[in-house]
């Protein structure tokens, strides 16, 4: 059974080592991630999502006035294809709607086959592109969602 709770400090080594394995090129650093649960619970928000005490899967979000911007939302590549990727999408969703959100940002490594149709299924549309994001030749994608009842 998969369950949901906010990061805390102590997390940091485990959600550090799987962030390394799947983006082995351009990992988070263990800093990055204390500075931003520094942020929370003010304007930004990571949980994580753990088969009993093991995290399979991580997320972050920030919000500044009324754009929501999507940092980071991470599985565990053994444990995809079980929704835990759309619940964690859907509960930074949840807690940025809540904060007063009228749209959702993030920017996504062009061509990531594996994460396009989970925020395209949740109504993000690419807008833009950034050229070299992750590195030379390496680009992002932009998309935005509008919140339900706003334009």
């Amino acid at each position: 059974m998969i369950t949901y709770r906010d990061m805390v400090i102590f997390d940091l080594g485990a959600v550090q080592a799987m962030e390394r394995a799947v983006y082995p090129d351009d990992a988070w650093s263990l800093a990055q991630f204390k500075e931003e649960l520094a942020g929370a619970p003010r304007n930004r928000f990571y949980i994580v999502a753990c088969e009993e005490e093991e995290i399979v899967g991580y997320a972050g979000i920030a919000i500044t006035q009324d754009i929501a911007d999507i940092h980071t939302l991470t599985v565990e590549p053994k444990y995809r294809r079980r929704g835990i990727g759309n619940e964690l999408l859907r509960k930074i969703e949840d807690w940025a709607i809540d904060r007063g959100a009228l749209s959702l940002m993030l920017e996504m490594r062009v061509g990531n086959s594996q994460a396009q149709p989970l925020y395209e299924a949740a109504g993000y549309q690419s807008i833009s592109e950034r050229k070299h994001y992750y590195g030379t030749g390496v680009h992002a994608t932009i998309m935005k969602k509008v919140v339900p009842g706003e334009k």
